[in-house]
């Protein structure tokens, strides 16, 4: 890769400090051979917190892009759907007014969040404005084609950094179960913490450890109604280094969510060797085959979610076979070198397109 290249990629998306999953992915583009040999410059159109100060934020970084979309030679647009994209549409806009070619990257949570939630003029404005759409899964890809067929649509996985030092069975003798996300419903944390009574008849030392903002008084109000507030920490937002040892000293990662994307913290559990246990929900059952490096539960369903943790808890040995499985498939598949490579290989291709 050129050291000389003069290309400049203009990225559009949260500011990579914010919680949420878009600014995790961004995070770890950061650290991509392609984001500095493309020359990319990230424009944060949202940030974390109070109103006035997130209309600041967009009106700044709408009052600049027309300067910084001018000197660059293509836009990648990061969304979700509803506010996400409608926020990014000004952008889209521009770049369009400038003749810049544009990637749309989709990181709806749902496609009722995109085509149901989002207004149609609206999500099929930027798709059929984009260069090409990456989408996080062929599942979403599918469903991305069926709405708007003329979008160009690739798949590329969300990174991950593989962890080569996979934990011994010593490292993980006690029972922690982690959920990591925002607390809300679409996260199914309610269904983990209703399973948790069904597992703890049977494993009565095991730990329901959630990690994550949102819902956290309701949260707590749930698991002292099912009285097993002893078993219950919530540690809300964690990142950096206390996230990492999160994972490193949790048996099982959970995460039985009602929709997903494709969610970073599955991959980064996966990359630490955590056996994991989700719901066939969104990109998941493209990533996970069920007994061989992770587990499905039943969406919804607490008796599903607990026979799953239970039946990890109960096996070391096949545990940890499911979770070096694991880290196998995110090295395969999704590992942070392989998706910078086809990165900057769709950069190329795309500007080449438009050059020529």
């Amino acid at each position: 890769m050129s050291k000389t290249n003069t290309k400049r990629v203009l990225v559009v998306g949260p500011g990579i400090s914010e919680r949420g999953g878009i600014s995790s992915v961004l995070r770890l583009h950061l650290k991509t051979t392609a984001w500095g040999a493309m020359n990319c410059r990230l424009l944060a159109t949202y940030r974390d917190g109070s109103t006035p100060g997130k209309a600041r934020t967009a009106m700044f970084a709408y009052l600049v892009a027309p300067f910084l979309i001018g000197r660059a030679d293509l836009v990648h647009i990061h969304l979700a759907g509803q506010a996400s994209l409608l926020r990014k549409i000004p952008i889209a806009l521009c770049a369009k007014a400038f003749g810049k070619p544009l990637v749309i990257h989709v990181h709806a949570c749902s496609p009722e969040s995109l085509f149901e939630r989002t207004p149609a003029w609206a999500y099929r404005f930027v798709l059929r404005s984009a260069s090409r759409v990456i989408a996080l899964s062929e599942s979403w890809a599918g469903s991305i084609r069926r709405q708007v067929p003329e979008a160009k649509v690739v798949v590329i996985p969300n990174p991950v950094i593989y962890m080569p030092a996979k934990p011994t069975a010593t490292t993980r003798k006690r029972q922690i179960i982690l959920f990591v996300g925002k607390l809300e419903t679409r996260k199914g944390y309610q269904d983990l913490l209703s399973a948790a009574p069904l597992v703890l008849r049977h494993y009565p030392e095991a730990q329901f450890w959630f990690a994550g903002h949102g819902d956290l008084e309701r949260a707590e109000a749930l698991a002292r109604k099912l009285a097993i507030l002893k078993s219950v920490r919530l540690l809300g937002w964690t990142e950096g280094s206390a996230l990492t040892r999160l994972y490193m000293d949790a048996s099982i990662f959970c995460l039985p969510s009602h929709n997903e994307g494709v969610p970073m913290s599955a991959l980064e559990a996966m990359s630490h060797s955590l056996p994991v246990v989700c719901t066939p929900v969104g990109g998941l059952p493209e990533l996970i085959q069920h007994g061989h490096n992770g587990l499905l539960a039943t969406v919804g369903s607490p008796e599903s979610i607990a026979q799953q943790i239970c039946t990890l808890l109960a096996n070391s040995k096949s545990s940890n076979r499911i979770g070096a499985a694991g880290a196998d498939t995110v090295q395969r598949t999704c590992g942070l070198d392989l998706v910078s490579r086809r990165l900057q290989a769709l950069y190329d291709e795309v500007v080449g397109a438009e050059a020529s």
